[in-house]
């Protein structure tokens, strides 16, 4: 999040860009090394369109984890770098299509009016996959802290100043740890 408590600019629609960096290169080959380290990585629509993410491992050595991604109506085009490179990607969405053809794309079903995160959590069990980082999206975030469905928080904090925008999501909790990365702060949470 930026020094100011922001996670993204305010944008009017979806840019299909770039996202718009906040932390410095230390601080995001970090997040490689925890992605390396992880089963799994869960990012919403939003982030998906705006950021167009390849969530993959670019800066450390270590396997790809499987990418999770939240789709309620299959807006996300099939072009997006979501969908390449031959990683196991689960798209978690309400109705998945019937002729399906890609073999790293899985579509599990799933219903957004109930309780997402603990739906999500059945499906990563489905799957035998027992860790997960989740990196996107207000939304995203907030509803797995809401449903006190985590372990760990990593919040690096840039020095960088949006003064508006799309506010980071609340943690109610004392840091554990805060480290310094360069010039970012990383404040780690446990629950």
């Amino acid at each position: 999040e930026t020094a100011d408590g922001f996670i993204d600019k305010l944008r009017d629609e979806f840019s299909g860009s770039k996202p718009n960096w906040i932390s410095n290169q230390y601080s995001q080959q970090s997040v490689h090394k925890m992605r390396a380290a992880e089963q799994a990585i869960l990012v919403g629509t939003t982030t998906a369109l705006n950021d167009n993410p390849s969530l993959n491992v670019r800066s450390w050595d270590g396997n790809n984890p499987i990418r999770v991604v939240l789709d309620r109506t299959l807006k996300i085009p099939k072009n997006n770098n979501l969908f390449g490179e031959n990683v196991q990607t689960i798209v978690l969405t309400e109705k998945p299509p019937s002729d399906s053809c890609q073999k790293n794309i899985l579509f599990e079903e799933i219903d957004f009016s109930n309780n997402v995160p603990k739906q999500i959590c059945e499906v990563l069990y489905k799957y035998e996959i027992q860790s997960v980082i989740i990196e996107g999206g207000l939304q995203t975030l907030q509803s797995f802290i809401d449903e006190n469905l985590w372990d760990e928080a990593f919040v690096f904090v840039g020095n960088t100043l949006f003064k508006e925008g799309l506010e980071a999501p609340q943690i109610k909790k004392v840091p554990f740890k805060i480290e310094k990365i360069s010039d970012d702060t990383l404040k780690i949470y446990r629950n």
